[in-house]
């Protein structure tokens, strides 16, 4: 392992003024800098490349972005089904696969978590207020209309987990998402939930590979340490 931990991160595309341009967010690059790690950006093309960024790269961040297109988990598209990019869901749903067998860890934000839990077998709710059963007028707001730098509701942690050692067992956190874990995965385990039931944290079942959580820790980060301490982990975890 090289003494300058890499960090591979996979790139959004949008298009602005007519020109579409990979991205990734500030807020998820201050965080894995901060803790001590260099980002490098993973564009929809190198799919063909897996084998070189799996060589050069430490670990792997999934962060937050659109819906993954539902066929990718056996299902027709829901109604209220958002945005979604096909070239970014075939990237990362294969580098979540090849970096599971490669030994890398992953970690996972928002999208992040569905994708991981995605790409391993397991499926999601396409729209918690239409699919979330008998539950759905217990839902606490999930895609909050404050700022999404401000916390708004809780989470608890399972016992034992990575996130209650992180976290201890509830913490306040922000929330912008529509969608959730639904069915998890094999080999991954419930770390964490909201009030309402809705999943809002996933590990690893039997080693500390992947670390994936619902809300925005990146856009928390600045101002609350405790924040910064979910990217510190994960870095640390690849020195």
């Amino acid at each position: 392992m090289s003494e300058n931990v890499i960090v591979g991160i996979p790139a959004g595309i949008a298009s602005i003024k007519g020109t579409p341009r990979y991205y990734v967010n500030e807020a998820d690059i201050n965080g894995i800098i901060k803790a001590g790690g260099t980002p490098l950006m993973i564009p929809s093309q190198a799919i063909g490349s897996l084998d070189y960024y799996l060589s050069v790269c430490d670990g792997f961040f999934f962060t937050g972005g659109p819906d993954v297109l539902p066929a990718f988990y056996g299902e027709e598209p829901h109604v209220k089904m958002g945005f979604s990019d096909i070239k970014r869901d075939r990237l990362e749903l294969a580098l979540v696969k090849r970096a599971l067998v490669a030994g890398k860890k992953m970690l996972g934000i928002c999208r992040g978590m569905q994708v991981i839990n995605i790409a391993l077998g397991g499926t999601v709710y396409q729209d918690l207020e239409s699919e979330y059963g008998n539950q759905t007028e217990h839902l606490i707001k999930h895609f909050q209309a404050a700022p999404t730098a401000e916390p708004t509701h809780y989470v608890e942690f399972e016992s034992g987990t990575r996130l209650n050692r992180l976290y201890g067992s509830r913490q306040l956190v922000n929330s912008r998402h529509h969608q959730a874990v639904r069915n998890i995965a094999a080999g991954l385990k419930a770390a964490a939930f909201a009030k309402d039931g809705v999943m809002e944290g996933l590990e690893s079942k039997d080693s500390d590979q992947i670390l994936a959580v619902q809300w925005h820790p990146e856009m928390l980060a600045a101002a609350d340490p405790k924040m910064q301490q979910f990217f510190d982990s994960f870095v640390g975890s690849l020195k």
